[in-house]
């Protein structure tokens, strides 16, 4: 593990913080230049003439100091980290040349430098600068002779050469260190700044869209509060127009009955009692005019019958009177209706019920209104075949129905028949015009009961309508 630390090699390298890099050079080149500003100053009190070396170390050193802060006022940190390195690891070795070897504590100061080179050049660098400062130091040495320093023993050479590698190397080893913790610190502190920074962005970001969403949700709701008031005045006119063309109706259809009423009562009287009129006699001829104008009045009393009850209906005015309704005379009556509505047409009818059917608890009339509606459409429709009334028992209702053998319903006009003023439009129609209310008011009329009604039909064989009432139990309780 030690040697896996000391062996920079075998590490990945870390690279400089150029943040860090910034801040530091500045007051490192300010100091430096104000040391050598300082050294020049005491060697000039001192009238220093013993060699040459001191002034070009000094010299060198502010050019060192010159170029690096060219370099870095260009961008160019790593060069400017390095040159400033080199000066301050480099420059106290060569003062051995002016303090010679022995007795130099200047040559101490590159630890300075070695340990610099760790913060703001790599954490290769203190190695390769104490690598450095050691061969300038042998280089030196060899010529000693050449800068004119006196030679020292191998012995002193040994002791300050392990002293000075084991300096150098230490401070290698903790500058490198130092290298991986601080800038694995400032890695840490800019990788959390930034995530910070994306949190506050991402904070701001979801502030403003939560502000939009409040806003549209704000103009959603007040645009749905005008909606809603238009609606409700809608509403209100709606209602408004609906009552009031439902008590036009009502108001209507009563006004004309009565007159109706009279008029058919006087057609029926000088059919039926001629001799109201004393001795006078009535040609044939108007006698036919008298019974279309009775014919034609009794129709007209009927639409407007069904308009009254489509009033009622709409305006949910119709109240039903139910009682315990025995079928099984009803029907007879709707199959003697039958009966002198065919005339002489080739048709049969036919029971398709038997008795006794159990009660219902119904409204007499209405049910009365719809079995005649149902049977009057089919004589109608019918030219020959046969019509069929008939009724069977269920568990909680009875199903009637009436069914002939006429032109038939296609499918897609079999839910169509039962909405207002709906009719299908062919020969027969036209022949029978109507006003397309029979069947919606039938429907409703079954549904006041609490039942269903439907149809059954293939266009060009005849058609089955039915409905549905419910039964009563005993004790005279509805199912």
């Amino acid at each position: 593990m030690v040697a896996r630390t000391l062996n920079p090699a075998r590490t990945p390298v870390a690279t400089p913080d150029e943040g860090l890099v910034t801040d530091l050079l500045p007051p490192m080149l300010i100091l430096l230049a104000t040391l050598a500003g300082a050294a020049t100053g005491i060697l000039l009190l001192n009238r220093w003439s013993g060699n040459f070396w001191p002034y070009l170390i000094i010299g060198l050193l502010l050019v060192c100091l010159a170029v690096s802060d060219r370099l870095r006022r260009r961008g160019d940190l790593r060069m400017a980290s390095i040159v400033v390195v080199a000066a301050i690891t480099l420059l106290p070795v060569l003062s051995c040349a002016a303090f010679g070897f022995t007795n130099n504590i200047f040559i101490y100061l590159s630890v300075l430098g070695v340990f610099a080179a760790g913060i703001i050049v790599s954490s290769r660098a203190p190695f390769r600068a104490g690598q450095a400062a050691i061969l300038l130091y042998l280089l030196l040495l060899l010529g000693a002779d050449l800068i004119g320093q006196p030679r020292p023993t191998w012995f002193e050479v040994i002791g300050h050469l392990l002293l000075l590698i084991a300096l150098l190397f230490g401070a290698a080893t903790l500058s490198w260190a130092a290298a991986y913790v601080v800038r694995g610190t400032i890695s840490w502190a800019i990788d959390t700044a930034q995530k910070s920074e994306r949190r506050e962005q991402l904070l701001r970001e979801t502030q403003a869209t939560l502000e939009r969403a409040l806003l549209e949700r704000d103009l959603l709701n007040e645009q749905l509060y005008r909606t809603t008031l238009e609606l409700e005045e809608a509403r209100a006119a709606a209602e408004a127009a609906y009552r009031s063309k439902s008590n036009f109706m009502a108001t209507m259809s009563h006004e004309l009955r009565t007159p109706l009423n009279i008029i058919i009562g006087f057609s029926t009287a000088m059919l039926e009692h001629p001799e109201m009129y004393g001795d006078v006699r009535i040609d044939e001829q108007v006698l036919q005019d008298i019974a279309e104008i009775r014919r034609s009045g009794q129709h007209l009393l009927g639409l407007i019958n069904d308009i009254l009850d489509l009033a009622k209906v709409e305006a949910g005015k119709l109240e039903l009177n139910k009682t315990n309704l025995a079928l099984g005379p009803l029907l007879e009556e709707t199959l003697r209706t039958a009966q002198a509505l065919i005339n002489d047409r080739p048709i049969q009818l036919r029971r398709e019920y038997r008795e006794p059917l159990p009660t219902v608890f119904a409204d007499e009339v209405r049910v009365r209104q719809v079995l005649l509606n149902l049977v009057s459409n089919a004589c109608k429709f019918t030219h020959a075949g046969e019509i069929a009334v008939g009724a069977r028992v269920d568990t909680n209702e009875i199903v009637l129905w009436v069914r002939d053998t006429g032109i038939g319903i296609a499918p897609a006009d079999q839910e169509r028949i039962f909405q207002q003023f709906e009719q299908i439009e062919n020969a027969d129609t036209r022949q029978h015009a109507g006003t397309g209310l029979g069947l919606s008011i039938c429907r409703w009329l079954v549904e006041l009961h609490g039942g269903r009604m439907w149809v059954e039909s293939e266009l060009g064989k005849g058609s089955i309508f039915f409905f549905s009432l419910p039964r009563t139990r005993a004790g005279s309780e509805p199912a």
